[in-house]
């Protein structure tokens, strides 16, 4: 019996240790993710893409972009943002929470609008990637 409650201790503390570094790894993707793509100057193009979501929400971008523009080849990274069109000169992610279940609630100053969005990630193999975005 003291076996099995070692081994089950053991399944436990693994089984955290596991969660909190999925938790730590994809914090700092999506802060990246927001940092360089969303609020910075670097293209999101099919690698990046490919880098940050699953093939589902990558398709989901690229519809919508081809529901927006009729010249299509592009993704609709802006549903990472606020609707704002204008306004002050700040683009930062405030605070990023883990919510459980690979769920994160990021919370973001877009041109002076504070927003949110609920970002699901899957890990496939070593890859965390955005699977849906709320």
């Amino acid at each position: 019996m003291k076996k099995i409650l070692t081994i089950l201790a053991a399944t436990i503390a693994f089984s955290c240790s596991d969660s909190e570094n999925i938790d730590v790894k994809a914090i700092e993707k999506i802060q990246t993710f927001y940092s360089k793509h969303i609020f910075g100057n670097e293209f999101a193009n099919d690698s990046i893409i490919a880098q940050y979501c699953s093939k589902s929400l990558a398709q989901k971008l690229r519809d919508d972009y081809d529901n927006e523009f009729s010249d299509g080849g592009g993704y609709a990274v802006w549903e990472f943002r606020s609707n704002a069109q204008d306004g002050e000169d700040i683009h930062e992610i405030e605070k990023i929470e883990p919510l459980g279940e690979r769920k994160y609630l990021v919370h973001y100053n877009d041109m002076g609008n504070k927003g949110s969005h609920t970002i699901t990630v899957v890990v496939q193999g070593d890859a965390i990637l955005f699977d849906k975005l709320d």
